[in-house]
């Protein structure tokens, strides 16, 4: 008994913290002559032990799940990405990073800790969540960049680790099913993202009998504006918004609880329908040359528009100057609509090069005492320095004429670059037999494909009793087809 003493207080001087603790347990353990009394107190020992906040293992990991009915928790280890469960029970301490004590309940999955356990048991002896993290909560403005593996949020750039744990209402995620109306909280360490929580994720809004309202306006809680089409199946956001569905001045509204992976249909045939009605909109543009398109089309603003009740899309354009698109809603008999156009940077950039020409040429004039052919040439030159109508343009030399042929080569190979990307496609493989949208529109049953164009996109997958699941794609711009095949869908409870 001694030996085995001895071997015991040797074991544990690596944590020389509870290596008090630990020989004051086996001291007051005691001997025995009767050789079935002693593993009885040797066993009251180990249990002791366990339960004693003694622990010989610590470690830098994320929160990746927790079982409040089992008493566990599993981690991930942020150097090897490793994961290991542990048990906890009423002596394992909880804290924030400011020492404030948490139940286990409080401590949130996708959260950087300090974790402290005793391995030969898994017992979970402490938890903090770590003060030196990077952590921001319930983030509604951030931009992801899949392709390059990195998320901004607010000024700050950040590179997203390859084993990142994504946590969405207590279920693990991939980083494709984030949609970028989610709400979320994370956590990292130095410029590496290793753990997000989706505090508020999205649900899913499908119109039945809409064709009164197809070509029309649908808007969500002020957050999604779509055209409406035929078999939409929308991505919207988690929580209670008002939805306005509008065409031809009539429009229909209604309050929607949209709840987290749920899909949920409004009838658009059982709602009432407002009378058609317009309203007059007085535009005053900066500058006033700018013309105004509503819906497309374009309008005389001289005068008041007339301009049906709804949600319309309206764009501003004006020669230099920066355009403007936006969303209008008509919703009184009258009102006003004032827009200054910002001047482009290109051509607040010709402009001050033509400025410091004028100049230079204004000097030259004072400057130089030239005969008047010298005279008549500066002149010429400060005329051509403007921008010329096509009519007074003269007609280049056989040099330059040379020159823009060849140009003229190169942009057709360009061209040819460009419009072969459109032979090339997505293709979605799996699951197999299931409804794909993509960005909202209908485009066939599992395995289909679209036409691959660089940028971000929303897939979305569903199919009748199964929840469905939204994918956030952001295509490259290789040329060449793309295959992905995702999970199966989750069926619902009877």
């Amino acid at each position: 008994m001694a030996a085995v003493l001895v071997l015991a207080a040797v074991t544990l001087t690596g944590c020389s913290q509870n290596a008090g603790p630990f020989m004051a347990l086996l001291t007051n353990t005691g001997t025995s002559d009767d050789g079935a009394d002693l593993a009885v107190e040797q066993e009251t020992a180990a249990d002791v032990f366990s339960r004693s906040g003694i622990y010989d293992s610590e470690d830098a990991a994320v929160v990746v799940k927790k079982d409040l009915e089992a008493g566990t928790v599993q981690f991930q280890n942020i150097a090897t990405s490793r994961r290991y469960t542990l048990t906890y029970d009423g002596t394992t301490t909880v804290y924030d990073k400011n020492d404030q004590a948490l139940s286990m309940e409080q401590l949130k999955e996708g959260s950087v800790v300090t974790v402290r356990f005793y391995k030969p048991r898994k017992a979970l002896a402490y938890v903090k969540e770590n003060p030196d993290c990077v952590s921001y909560s319930n983030v509604r403005s951030y931009s992801m960049d899949l392709r390059k593996g990195t998320i901004a949020i607010g000024d700050e750039l950040y590179n997203i680790s390859g084993h990142v744990v994504v946590v969405s209402d207590g279920r693990e995620a991939d980083m494709m099913e984030v949609n970028q109306m989610d709400v979320l909280s994370v956590w990292g360490y130095k410029n590496m993202i290793y753990g997000i929580n989706v505090e508020k994720g999205h649900g899913y809004l499908r119109l039945q009998n809409e064709d009164y309202f197809v070509n029309g306006w649908i808007d969500v809680g002020d957050s999604v504006i779509r055209k409406v089409a035929q078999d939409m199946l929308l991505v919207v956001p988690e929580g209670t918004h008002t939805v306005t569905v509008s065409n031809k001045g009539s429009s229909a509204t209604q309050e929607i609880t949209f709840a987290r992976n749920e899909e949920m249909a409004w009838d658009l045939g059982e709602v009432e329908i407002t009378v058609v009605q317009k309203g007059t909109v007085i535009f005053t543009l900066t500058p006033a040359t700018a013309k105004v398109y509503i819906d497309g089309r374009e309008v005389n603003v001289s005068k008041p528009v007339e301009i049906e009740y709804g949600l319309h899309q309206m764009r501003i354009t004006a020669d230099g100057y920066d355009t403007v698109a936006q969303y209008i809603r008509v919703a009184e008999p009258s009102a006003s609509v004032a827009v200054e156009l910002e001047k482009s940077e290109e051509e607040t950039e010709e402009a001050s090069s033509e400025k410091a020409s004028e100049k230079e040429s204004d000097r030259k004039d004072d400057d130089d005492d030239e005969d008047e052919d010298d005279e008549e040439t500066t002149t010429n030159k400060k005329y051509q320095s403007k921008p010329l109508d096509d009519e007074d343009e003269e007609e280049p030399d056989e040099e330059e004429s040379s020159d823009k042929k060849t140009d003229g080569k190169d942009d057709d190979k360009k061209d040819e670059v460009v419009s072969s990307k459109g032979k090339y496609k997505v293709y979605i493989d799996a699951p197999d037999g299931v409804e794909a949208y993509l960005d909202g529109s209908y485009i066939g049953v599992t395995p289909v494909s679209f036409n691959k164009v660089p940028g971000s996109c929303v897939v979305t997958l569903r199919k009748s009793g199964y929840q469905p699941r939204s994918y956030t794609l952001q295509i490259d711009e290789e040329e060449k087809d793309i295959n992905y095949s995702f999970t199966d869908l989750i069926k619902l409870d009877e």
